[in-house]
């Protein structure tokens, strides 16, 4: 799971990003946590530039346990579609 622009801090075990890591992407957007086989995994939270967060227990890269902590949200799913769908949503800019 690596995205052009994105960067990454954290261990590498056979080529993969695995360990306690940060990982940034093309938006600002940050996942600090857990890695596992290039995806995240365990406990991480995503960091948004507006500054709410997303804190998680990931699972090879879908949400199974959360904790919203921005009043922002007003909708759960669980699943990475969603998130992705939060971050496309957060490189959005408001042309008012």
């Amino acid at each position: 799971m690596q995205y052009t622009g994105s960067r990454y801090i954290g261990e590498y075990v056979n080529g993969r990003m695995e360990g306690k890591a940060e990982y940034i992407l093309p938006t600002e957007t940050r996942y600090v946590g857990d890695m596992k086989d290039g995806m995240f995994h365990g406990e991480g939270t995503l960091y948004f530039p507006n500054g709410s967060q997303y804190d998680a227990i990931w699972d090879k890269g879908l949400v199974i346990k959360v904790s919203l902590n921005s009043p922002t949200w007003t909708h759960l799913e669980k699943s990475l579609k969603a998130v992705m769908i939060v971050e496309m949503g957060s490189m959005t800019r408001s042309r008012g």
